[in-house]
């Protein structure tokens, strides 16, 4: 039978290799080397991408045990149930890889059954190999790259195909023949309730038919000749015979273990046994996963650094902008090394000399400032100036009057001459004479500011001594 991947079958006296389209018969003694030689060679030749292999003990390498529990026990704790299988095989827990399915009344395993039902459970198969005889064999298969998915008896493959193609009583008995031995193994609604392997003849089957085979089951034959037929049938009396070769049925039952198409799915592959490495099953989609991440990381790092190349030849253009506007500008400097420091510097110089009018206070030269003061002065006012001060604009003058009043017509005077007076304060000095301090202040001249806009009107200013002092007595 062709199936898309390799199975590895333990005989009583040679190894049966299935891969693909190609059949190989070994001897017992075969090494693993050439064992996996086998496998590797098969799988060249038929050409099988990601391949996946089973590897299927003989009867007489497996351990089979019913375990009768009380219902307050956890059926789904291995190592309790690993430790109470101990009990029942000659190997010890720590030696062995095991693997369990829960028997109810109707049939159905433990995996089907709400937790809260497990009480009904009466009793549970098990199934064990000894781990040092198989785990070479797995791991080479894996360090050559070849999937171990399930480590199954061969016998449970047998019974699996089975019972995809003949349906079952609700109790029914499967006698495997293979050469003088023979695996008699009793089904309650598909799933295995016990397994013998013992020899095929009429004192064996007699004693087994007699003790062991329930009342209303069913027998069916597979695998045999007519003469052990004829010696079967003379202990069952009827019988029903499947003449479907039984290594067919070892490939059909490895294709429904690959699909988990079956009710008798001891996988040994577990415990002791199981792959080094968890993710071995789905290590292409693994390496995907990160050859995806990996080249989504250079793509990351490509990218920043030609954005980063980018930015860098963009900020080289900018300051090659900026130095030949620079060099425009300043036809007789040196572009400095830090430019944008000296074009902030230069930017606040200027933005401190504008004012909010964006003109300039120029002052006035004192000698016309003195002079239109001399010319504001009344004529028909009789007065002596003490001392006058000129700064700024701003002019202080100390003079004497004959009369308070008159100290109001000068300042008066000075008022209609254009300048700004302040009230004069006088005081008596004697009996003819009164001192009085008048504050003026001149408006200073306002010329446009270069850095500004432009006024409507042009004015020159002529340099003069920004303070003058006149003493008049």
């Amino acid at each position: 039978m062709s199936i898309r991947a390799c199975l590895i079958l333990e005989r009583q006296h040679d190894w049966f290799i299935n891969v693909a389209d190609d059949i190989h018969v070994m001897p017992k003694s075969a090494s693993v080397a050439d064992l996996v030689a086998t496998v590797s060679k098969g799988i060249g030749a038929a050409k099988l991408g990601n391949p996946k292999c089973i590897i299927a003990p003989a009867s007489n390498s497996c351990f089979f045990a019913r375990l009768s529990l009380e219902p307050d026990v956890e059926i789904r704790d291995r190592p309790a149930l690993m430790y109470e299988l101990e009990n029942h095989i000659p190997i010890d827990a720590e030696s062995m890889a095991a693997d369990f399915i829960a028997v109810q009344d109707n049939g159905v395993t433990a995996d089907d059954v709400p937790r809260q039902s497990t009480q009904q459970m009466k009793s549970i198969s098990a199934v064990a190999v000894d781990v040092a005889h198989w785990k070479p064999l797995a791991d080479a298969l894996e360090t050559e790259g070849i999937l171990v998915t399930t480590i199954s008896p061969s016998v449970a493959l047998a019974v699996s195909s089975v019972t995809e193609t003949d349906a079952q009583d609700a109790v029914a008995e499967i006698i495997f023949c293979d050469g003088d031995r023979a695996d008699i193994v009793t089904l309650t609604n598909g799933v295995i309730l016990a397994w013998k392997h013992q020899k095929l003849d009429i004192t064996t089957l007699t004693r087994h038919r007699l003790l062991d085979t329930p009342a209303t089951a069913n027998t069916l034959v597979v695998g045999c000749d007519t003469e052990q037929a004829d010696l079967i049938r003379e202990v069952y009396g009827q019988i029903d015979i499947n003449s479907v070769p039984l290594e067919t049925h070892y490939s059909r039952g490895a294709l429904l273990a690959l699909s988990d198409r079956t009710t008798n799915g001891f996988n040994l592959r577990r415990d002791h046994l199981a792959p080094d490495d968890p993710l071995r099953p789905i290590a292409r989609q693994v390496n995907w996963v990160a050859y995806s991440a990996a080249i989504c990381l250079l793509t990351m790092i490509a990218g920043s650094w030609w954005r980063s190349e980018r930015i860098e030849r963009e900020i080289n253009e900018v300051l090659k902008a900026q130095s030949a506007v620079f060099r425009q500008s300043f036809p007789d400097t040196k572009v400095p090394a830090s430019l944008m420091r000296r074009v902030r510097s230069e930017h606040s110089r200027i933005m401190g000399s504008r004012n909010a009018s964006n003109q300039i206070d120029v002052p006035k030269p004192a000698v016309q400032i003195l002079r239109g003061l001399l010319t504001s002065l009344p004529e028909d006012v009789r007065f002596r100036i003490s001392e006058i001060d000129i700064r700024n604009g701003a002019i202080d003058i100390d003079l004497q009057v004959r009369r308070p009043v008159d100290a109001g017509v000068i300042a008066e005077s000075l008022s209609k001459g254009g300048f700004e007076v302040a009230p004069p304060v006088t005081t008596q000095k004697d009996a003819k004479t009164f001192d009085s301090f008048l504050e003026a202040k001149w408006p200073r001249t306002r010329t446009a500011n270069k850095n500004s806009d432009p006024p409507n009107k042009k004015q020159r200013v002529t340099p003069a001594p920004t303070a003058a002092e006149v003493s008049t007595q």
